[in-house]
């Protein structure tokens, strides 16, 4: 049901409790009609983590409160929903699972990292592709497996050693450029940047132009995705091609 500021539509937004850059970042994208809602995602883990099992909880932490966070949203008599985490420790299957049920749940389309970069990809028809993460599992395999599951090639993959939300925000720009380029100059055809509470929008798009391949940050690539989603072809400036040129 739009209303006067959200006359095009409004949308709801969850986003894990400590997450402070995902809903700024749509906020400052999103075109006018459009409103972001937002609700956070409560979990009981530690708000740190130090090896690969106590990331996998903090994930499935996340996950199970992500339905409760998006009960609170429907109140608002809300158009469509947004995941704003990326969920990258299952594959496709589970990934496909949880968003099919969070739209039985709500009555509307649910936006998942997994859709919107699936769909990013094909649209811009990359297969070779690196992936800059806040946290890169020991075993290497980025993504829980996913791009590979849907035959795509890794050419690269770099983790920023984060052990919490409040470094993965505090990142410094030095590193994420540094880590971008590095990235860029291997085969991959563009670079995806995995993390919803990485500080990286303006700075992707502006590593785009510098580095001449295309730089697919999630919260850049989740709003693309509900706008086409919904049938607005706002094309916007200033986040990169993807959501200027497709």
């Amino acid at each position: 049901m739009p209303d006067l500021m959200g006359h095009r539509a409004k949308w709801g937004l969850i986003v894990p409790e400590r997450n402070t850059v995902c809903e700024t970042e749509m906020h400052a994208a999103v075109p006018t009609g459009i409103t972001i809602n937002t609700a956070r995602i409560v979990r009981d883990q530690a708000p740190t983590w130090s090896n690969d099992a106590e990331f996998k909880q903090m994930a499935q932490g996340i996950r199970t409160g992500e339905p409760d966070a998006l009960t609170r949203l429907m109140r608002a008599e809300l158009d469509y929903y947004i995941v704003g985490d990326d969920g990258f420790t299952v594959g496709r299957a589970e990934h496909e699972a949880i968003a099919t049920a969070y739209e039985a749940q709500t009555g509307k389309g649910v936006a998942t990292s997994a859709r919107a970069f699936l769909s990013a990809l094909e649209v811009m028809g990359i297969r070779r592709l690196a992936v800059l993460t806040p946290r890169l599992p020991s075993t290497g395999v980025v993504s829980g497996g996913l791009w590979e599951e849907c035959g795509y090639t890794v050419s690269g993959a770099i983790g920023l050693n984060c052990a919490s939300a409040f470094e993965i925000v505090n990142t410094p720009e030095a590193d994420l450029r540094a880590a971008l380029a590095t990235l860029c100059a291997s085969e991959a055809e563009a670079v995806l940047a995995t993390g919803t509470n990485i500080l990286l929008m303006d700075l992707a798009a502006a590593a785009e132009r510098e580095l001449g391949k295309p730089i697919l940050h999630i919260n850049t690539v989740l709003l693309w995705y509900a706008l086409r989603q919904n049938g607005f072809t706002d094309q916007i400036d200033g986040y990169g091609r993807l959501l200027s040129a497709h």
